[in-house]
């Protein structure tokens, strides 16, 4: 028997799914992975960290327009970013180890920050419950 993973798909994104699916013939799930196996293949270490760099500065500034989330999670989102930026620099510099140490870290600090914004807003949202409101 082969391993099952879901992808969940967006409600916007469903007919385009469909549209693949009777358009090429294929399963949808072949093609994704076809996918994945191109990019994960031809995508540089460089890449990868410019990506992680530009992810968690299109998600700082999402969030800084979000009330009611705390200031210390952008403190960590900044952590992240700066770590990413500093991956990239020591990769250019051919400082590999430090690069991946600093990627390493910068991913730490991504997923910690994503991780108390989902912590923040269900907790608003269950004290919001109890309010009432």
């Amino acid at each position: 028997m082969m391993p099952n993973k879901t992808i969940y798909v967006k409600d916007s994104d469903l007919p385009l799914f469909e549209q693949a699916q009777e358009l090429l013939g294929e399963s949808v799930s072949s093609m994704f992975a076809e996918f994945l196996k191109e990019r994960v293949g031809t995508v540089t270490p460089e890449e990868r960290m410019a990506e992680l760099v530009i992810q968690i500065s299109r998600k700082r500034g999402a969030l800084k327009k979000e009330p009611g989330l705390p200031q210390f999670i952008d403190g960590i989102y900044a952590e992240a970013e700066a770590h990413a930026k500093k991956a990239v620099k020591s990769l250019h510099a051919g400082k590999v180890r430090q690069a991946k140490a600093l990627y390493y870290a910068a991913n730490v600090y991504y997923e910690r920050a994503e991780r108390n914004v989902k912590e923040t807003r269900e907790l608003g949202e269950k004290v919001s419950e109890l309010l009432g409101t």
